[in-house]
């Protein structure tokens, strides 16, 4: 038996080290083409500028960083990078060409409304005075229902029934006794009727309130002395509530309007 020691085992070969593998990067490339390619469908409509001009900025920031990746051999796809760039640049230029078509649309539309609108008027219209206000007094005598009365119509008679249901309108140009200075409502108020007290307290106050907006001059200052004729029971019961406000000269006939007459 020997007493060297048995040989020790060879040393074992060295392992290869596990080599991790990454996939390439391609996502942004491919996402900076397909944005490309929908931003210069888009651009096609001129309506859809914008669109089209914010998918060609994306597309082609992430074009460039696409390329950055394939230089940097993170990515494979680099030829799809380069034409996301072409493609967002031909979407940005379609979307300022659509700017510009509907910037000139709409401009030639204002300039059109402005002639149509500067066509409408006339020389003459914007030349001539202004027309005189016409006379809207009767022509001739006539019967006129009192709810009928209006502004500056004349009578050639004083009402001098209680209850008028029509009078005599006549030319301001003729003589006349009384002429029509405003037609006012008295408030609504209880349908029941109120009284003929009642309803010529208001009347007298609203005809007054009237006076100088016809004559020129408060009532107080004027020689002029006024008329009222209200509804009657049945006419307020029927829903009336219109006061015809007369002026009248205490001195007599008057030929001629009494409005502005400043007495």
């Amino acid at each position: 038996m020997s007493d060297h020691p048995p040989p020790l085992p060879p040393p074992s070969p060295p392992q290869p080290e596990p080599v991790a593998y990454q996939a390439p990067r391609n996502g942004v490339g491919t996402t900076a083409l397909i944005l490309g390619i929908i931003g210069v469908l888009v651009g096609i409509i001129p309506m859809f500028f914008w669109v089209a001009g914010i998918l060609g900025v994306i597309g082609l920031v992430l074009g460039f960083v696409g390329r950055g990746r394939f230089e940097r051999s993170e990515a494979t796809n680099g030829t799809m990078a380069l034409w996301g760039i072409i493609t967002s640049l031909a979407a940005l230029v379609l979307s300022g060409v659509g700017l510009l078509i509907l910037v000139g649309v709409f401009a030639d539309q204002g300039e059109e409304a402005s002639v149509d609108t500067e066509s409408t008027v006339s020389p003459a219209a914007e030349t001539s005075s202004p027309a005189p206000q016409e006379d809207t007094s009767p022509t001739g005598a006539e019967d006129v229902y009192t709810v009928d009365l209006e502004v500056g119509d004349c009578l050639g008679e004083s009402p001098t029934a209680e209850e008028t249901f029509s009078v005599e309108t006549v030319p301001c140009s003729e003589p006349h006794s009384h002429e029509v200075f405003a037609s006012v409502n008295l408030p609504d108020g209880d349908k029941v009727f109120p009284g003929y007290q009642v309803i010529d307290e208001q009347a007298e106050e609203m005809c007054i309130a009237e006076f100088e907006g016809f004559v020129g001059l408060p009532y107080d200052q004027s020689a002029l002395e006024i008329r009222f004729m209200t509804p009657s029971e049945e006419s307020w019961l029927a829903g009336d509530r219109s006061v015809h406000c007369a002026v009248y000269d205490p001195a007599g006939d008057v030929s001629g309007s009494l409005r502005g007459a400043e007495r």
